[in-house]
């Protein structure tokens, strides 16, 4: 893994990061509180995967989902002992992190990203995964289920609203990290062999199996061509931001030796979330230890 501290993303939140990551390492025991949304179990099970590499205690307890909770109502913590860790990825993104007696609230941050694609800067914010994902990082650089879960410090970004606009480039400089390190290779979608159906708004199942078919046998100008030709209708219908299609088309981020994209996975998974809390709960709690141990949805 290369360490994404080093990058323009977590430039500026560097020293937070490292002061929760000193808080953890001193901590007895800690409780880890989520929302039993995917948002939170995905950052949660980034956590847990670093804790149970280096051996150190915790607790997890989960939340009802944020549909469950009025607007304006914020759900008291529980009592604990030790340290209590409080994700929060559906909180308006802050400039720093906040740290009290016994408590670390973890939400997005608003940061200024640099790419090397841009001369200028850009303004952004990283949610909650990736930054539980770095934090994991750094707790256990070489632990087996955190490296198991990397890939994962995408889906985040991929859930977040922010990629409803038509650039994200906290979404893009993660991305192109997680592709450079090998974590994910970036496919097309004729090269992806088990995309989610019904994705894409408009897009012709069968003029898709067609052309995966023919793909291995074109140049990159007939590659460019049929994919035009696959997407065009797709501009036409509503319901997917031009990023979003972008990326669904042609930048899929898929876990190398697997078969099911990252979003697609999310996709699944998403339609399958209980609606009552407390099932929800249950679920949330199956899913995160199967991406402990799995490293995937």
């Amino acid at each position: 893994m290369h360490d994404l501290l080093q990058t323009s993303l977590f430039l500026d939140l560097k020293e937070g990061l490292l002061a929760i990551v000193n808080r953890i390492k001193e901590a007895e025991i800690i409780q880890i509180v989520s929302p039993a949304d995917m948002e939170g179990v995905l950052a949660l099970s980034q956590l847990e995967a670093a804790l149970l590499d280096v051996s150190i205690p915790y607790r997890r307890r989960l939340q009802p989902p944020r549909r469950h909770v009025p607007r304006d109502e914020v759900p008291p913590l529980p009592e604990g002992d030790g340290l209590t860790i409080h994700l929060d990825p559906f909180e308006e993104a802050q400039n720093s992190m906040l740290m009290e007696d016994g408590v670390i609230h973890i939400h997005p941050l608003q940061v200024e990203v640099e790419s090397e694609s841009s001369t200028r800067s850009h303004h952004g914010a990283v949610d909650c995964v990736a930054i539980c994902g770095t934090i994991a990082a750094i707790i256990a650089p070489d632990g087996a289920r955190v490296r198991k879960q990397r890939a994962m410090v995408l889906a985040g970004t991929w859930l977040s609203n922010r990629m409803e606009s038509n650039y994200d480039p906290v979404m893009l400089l993660l991305r192109d990290h997680l592709d450079s390190e090998g974590s994910i290779d970036v496919r097309t979608l004729p090269e992806v062999p088990s995309p989610a159906p019904n994705m894409i708004p408009g897009l012709s199942a069968g003029m898709l199996k067609r052309l995966r078919r023919s793909w291995p046998g074109m140049d990159f100008e007939e590659r460019s061509g049929a994919i035009s030709e696959l997407v065009l209708p797709c501009l036409k219908e509503e319901g997917l931001s031009t990023m979003r299609v972008e990326e669904l088309i042609w930048h899929r981020a898929i876990v190398p030796g697997h078969d099911v994209d990252i979003a697609s996975q999310l996709h699944v998974a998403l339609e399958g979330w209980p609606e009552d809390s407390d099932a929800s709960r249950v679920h949330a709690s199956v899913i995160a230890d199967n991406l402990i141990k799995q490293g995937h949805l």
